[in-house]
């Protein structure tokens, strides 16, 4: 699919990350509603906050390895990929910094083992919103705030 990156973990090679960039979004409350409830499971990371995807990927590859060595701090491996962002040990504070809020026009999606895509299918399927190519994540990016 054009624009999604599928990324090997190199620690766990049977484990991988999907990515998306979605701009344009319509429906940031309704999407974030469907990760609370349960009906998929994925990261929803504010763009504004992510500089460039390797920094969502070493996230990602460090959320799997707490998973897999059972130190997780969060309740789930996706939950676990927003804490790891986060310089903070707060985890309420790392949520409201790095995930997606109501308000928000833009999302990065990531996804740890969507072996068959059906996750990132129906992440595509509730977005509003269209498919970005990540050169176009800078564009997203408010650095002033990163380096807050």
């Amino acid at each position: 699919m054009e624009h999604v990156k599928v990324l090997q973990n190199e620690f766990f090679p049977d484990s991988s990350i999907t990515l998306a960039l979605f701009k344009n979004v319509a429906n940031a409350k309704e999407i974030r509603q469907c990760i609370m409830s349960g009906e998929f499971e994925a990261s929803l990371l504010k763009p504004s906050m992510i500089v460039d995807y390797f920094q969502v990927l070493v996230a990602a590859n460090r959320a799997v390895h707490l998973n897999r060595t059972k130190k997780m701090l969060t309740k789930n491996v996706h939950s676990e990929i927003l804490f790891s962002l986060s310089p903070s040990k707060n985890i309420s504070d790392s949520f409201r910094k790095f995930g997606l809020a109501d308000t928000d026009k833009c999302v990065f999606v990531a996804v740890v083992d969507d072996k068959d895509g059906k996750t990132l299918q129906t992440v595509i399927d509730k977005v509003q919103g269209q498919i970005a190519p990540f050169e176009e994540l800078q564009t997203f990016t408010d650095l002033s705030n990163v380096k807050k």
